[in-house]
This record gives structure tokens, C-alpha cells and sequence, in this order.
């Protein structure tokens, strides 16, 4: 029998499967989108529906020699509609915010060659124009109906974090009827010199490198760091595998210790590969799909919990 090409559209996306005869090849991964993706009238029926935002921080970064410069970008996005799923099949409904793709990754002065800023392709902008960039997005977000938003950031460096915490606890105070909680791996938190509160939510074990040296070995130290290294090209190889160059599995990866140093010495050559964490040799979609089933469910958990006892407030 001739083979058919059938398209169905469900929740705003599009699925194609092969059909031959009565067999149908197993869907793919549901695409990862956003508001951006949705016309007016479909956000004006999702925000009659939920007034929770999901808001996804990238940045653009190097990310070594075999992924692209968007992965923070990419993978932020992706966690989020992890959890946006994840939070629906709980009757939770959420909107994914627009991605806005951009960060800090000087992590001195601004604009100084410290963190990646020192690699080409690695863009930054001042703190306080980050800061006031993500309140004013939040104001048009309030404006549009929204009022919870939680931020999560693929690019886990000490610069974004302490902004992100600040955009929040600012957020919260400024914007009537607006409440704003930044998410934060527990393991980023003594790191960013920040502590849990009313508007920063530790994700408790998030990074959870016990797990990750188990999934991709642990090299000559246990990792603190996840940059450019097995765990984002798993992560890249999942949401996003053809942006992965060849020659990724046999790449040496940078320690950790080395990658802090370089980030702080401002030294590119003090870390050539721009790369600290895992190593590569593992590196699958598969050790994605178990460290993100495992992710989600921390940040999901988080969200829902809060979400339980605002309900209980009011």
C-alpha cells in the first residue's frame, strides 16, 4: 500500500507520522514553543485559562567547539515546556513566555573579559540593563493578564542568577498584583552568594552531579559545572541534534576547577576549549531524557506547591 504523510495539529503543534498500511510509526518529540508561536486570539484564550507564566532566560555564549552558541537559550526553553507538560497532565495550566535570549556572562565588571565573555560569540549586556529589561517584559506580561511568573535560566552563571533574583524580588514589589519567583538549583545558590525566600526558590538537588557521574563518568574530579560539556550535549542531542557537531563523543572536556580559574583570570588561554564538567564519551539523548524526567519533576513540584498555597491564601 502507498505510503500516506497524515498531519494532525495537537495543542498548536504540528505531528507528522508515516503510515503503511495499519502501522504507525511512533510520534516525535512534541516541538518546544512559546507565546511567540501563538496568534492573539489563541493567547487570549490561554491567559482566560491560567494567569502563570513559565518564563524561559537564555543566553548567547560559547559553548565549545561541537555546540551552538544558543544552547542556554535552547535548553532553557526546553526545560520549560518540560515542565509546562509535566504541569498540565496535573491539571495545571501554564503560558511559556517569550524566550528573550539574552544574559550576562562577564562575570566581573561589566563588559570585563571575565566568565565566557573573553570567547568569541559570547554577548553581554550591563546588570541593571538586564534587570530593567526583564521588569519592563514582566509589566506587558501583567498588563496582559498575567499575574505568577517563575523564571528559569539555562545559563547557570553567579552574574544572571544574582539579577535574576533581583528582577524577582523587584518585580514582586513594584508591579501591582504581580507576584515573580526566580528558580534556583540549590547547588548555584551558596555559589551566588543568595538564600531561599519569598521570591527565590531552591531547586533542591537540581543539578545533582551524583546522578550525572553515574549517567557520564565523573573524569579527574567530580564536576561542579555543567558547561559545554556531557550533560548540555545530551541535552543538545535531545532537543536539538542537529546542531551538534561531529567529534563531540572523543572532545576533552575542561575541569571544573580549570573552567573557574579561566573564568576568572579573563585568560582565554587558560581554558582553549571554553569547556568545565562532564565528559563527553556518553554523551546521548537518552542520558538527557533521565536527567530531564528527573528536572522537571523538581521544578514542577516546586511550581505546583506554590501554586497549592497561593490558592490556599486567597
Amino acid at each position: 500500500m502507498r505510503s500516506v504523510l497524515v498531519i494532525a495539529t495537537v495543542s498548536g503543534v504540528l505531528l507528522a507520522a508515516h503510515t503503511t498500511g495499519a502501522r504507525v510509526q511512533e510520534a516525535a518529540r512534541p516541538v518546544d514553543t512559546s507565546m511567540l508561536d501563538m496568534t492573539f486570539p489563541e493567547f487570549e484564550r490561554a491567559v482566560a485559562a491560567t494567569n502563570v507564566v513559565l518564563l524561559p532566560i537564555g543566553s548567547i555564549e560559547e559553548h565549545g567547539s561541537y555546540l551552538p552558541l544558543s544552547t542556554d537559550a535552547v535548553t532553557s526553553l526546553g526545560q520549560f515546556n518540560e515542565v509546562h507538560r509535566y504541569l498540565r497532565a496535573r491539571n495545571i495550566d501554564t503560558i511559556v513566555g517569550p524566550p528573550l535570549n539574552i544574559g550576562l556572562t562577564a562575570e566581573g565588571e561589566d563588559f570585563s573579559r571575565s566568565g565566557t565573555y573573553m570567547y568569541p560569540g559570547s554577548l553581554t549586556v550591563r546588570a541593571e540593563t538586564f534587570v530593567a529589561l526583564y521588569l519592563d517584559v514582566l509589566r506587558g506580561l501583567r498588563d496582559n493578564g498575567l499575574r505568577r511568573a517563575f523564571l528559569f535560566s539555562g545559563h547557570d552563571a553567579a552574574s544572571q542568577g544574582v539579577a535574576m533574583a533581583k528582577v524577582a524580588e523587584e518585580a514582586t514589589r513594584t508591579i501591582d498584583g504581580m507576584h515573580v519567583y526566580a528558580l534556583i538549583p540549590s547547588e548555584s545558590l551558596e555559589r551566588f552568594g543568595l538564600k531561599p525566600g519569598s521570591t527565590l526558590l531552591s531547586l533542591e538537588k537540581f543539578r545533582n552531579f551524583d546522578l550525572l557521574a553515574t549517567l557520564l563518568g565523573s573524569g579527574p574530579e567530580l564536576p561542579r559545572t555543567n558547561h559545554a560539556d556531557g550533560t548540555e550535549t545530551s541535552l543538545m542531542l535531545f532537543y536539538r541534534p542537529d546542531t551538534v557537531r561531529p567529534g563531540y563523543q572523543s572532545a576533552t572536556v575542561s575541569t571544573s576547577t580549570i573552567f573557574f580559574a579561566a573564568g576568572r583570570s579573563g585568560n582565554r588561554a587558560d581554558n582553549p576549549s571554553g569547556t568545565g564538567g562532564f565528559p563527553m564519551a556518553n554523551a546521548s539523548a537518552s542520558v538527557a531524557k533521565r536527567l530531564l524526567d528527573y528536572r522537571t519533576a523538581v521544578i514542577g513540584d516546586v511550581i505546583a506547591r506554590v501554586l497549592a498555597n497561593d490558592a490556599i491564601a486567597r
